[in-house]
């Protein structure tokens, strides 16, 4: 449902995958905000350390990585499209079963809004969520956010440790998880939701889903499960505060563009 829940002042150009408000000044995503507390991600590197320890060459590891991502981008478009149109395109007849199933759980809402984008004119960031849910029909309802994510190692691979064991300074008491960086991009998104419309946010949670493909990538089967989501909402104003000047520096050109992270979601 497209969404009047705040002034639609900023848009993804999908083209860059960039950000842009009305007067064309550009805003930073969550994604390249998170690379200020990993270090960033050495493909090349690390699908030789994967290809030591395995049966597949580097080139062939990051071929997998791809074709995971691809499978996942897949299911979420497939996503997005059902809870609009409730229609399954003829090359995804695959996720027939997996689309209405995933979805009927927000039959439960008032209201469910997809893939807005929440911003900040001061610390100029934005970014998209999945679905924004309201609990009533108030206008100061309280609302719940919650993204999906397909992982084909399931509900353990939110956890596992990947490359350097914490996040950056001040923010080192937090591992480094996927379900660190969903819980801090939830709630970096919930906490601009909330300044822009005053409405609190009640509940965050991944949307997890783990898919089985066959040689063809091709759906063979899939568990879905919901995995509640910590609440940043204290780290998210000191990160903002604590690099609100790189942010606007970077934006301005005199800094490099923040490092991509580290947990790219292709593991």
């Amino acid at each position: 449902m497209i969404h009047n829940l705040f002034p639609n002042e900023v848009y993804l150009e999908p083209n860059e995958h960039k950000y842009y408000d009305s007067e064309g000044k550009q805003y930073i995503s969550f994604s390249a905000l998170y690379g200020k507390l990993v270090k960033k991600f050495d493909a090349d590197k690390i699908s030789k350390l994967v290809s030591k320890y395995g049966d597949k060459s580097a080139n062939d590891v990051k071929a997998s990585w791809e074709q995971t991502a691809t499978n996942g981008t897949r299911i979420d478009k497939a996503l997005e499209r059902y809870a609009q149109t409730a229609t399954i395109s003829e090359e995804d007849s695959d996720l027939a079963e997996l689309a209405p199933d995933i979805l009927k759980k927000y039959k439960v809402y008032n209201k469910t809004y997809e893939q807005g984008i929440p911003y900040s004119k001061e610390y100029r960031v934005a970014g998209s969520w999945d679905k924004l849910s309201s609990t009533s029909n108030r206008k100061d309802s309280k609302f719940h956010l919650s993204d999906f994510k397909c992982f084909e190692k399931g509900l353990p691979s939110l956890f596992t440790v990947s490359g350097q064991p914490w996040l950056h300074a001040p923010f080192n008491h937090l591992p480094n998880t996927k379900y660190t960086k969903i819980s801090f991009q939830l709630s970096f998104y919930a906490h601009l939701f909330e300044e822009l419309t005053g409405r609190g946010c009640e509940r965050l949670f991944i949307d997890l889903i783990t898919p089985v493909f066959d040689s063809n990538h091709r759906l063979l089967s899939y568990a879905n499960e919901v995995v509640p989501i910590m609440y940043l909402k204290n780290d998210v104003k000191i990160f903002l505060e604590t690099f609100k000047g790189e942010i606007i520096d970077m934006l301005d050109g005199t800094l490099d563009v923040f490092a991509t992270s580290e947990e790219e979601e292709i593991f």
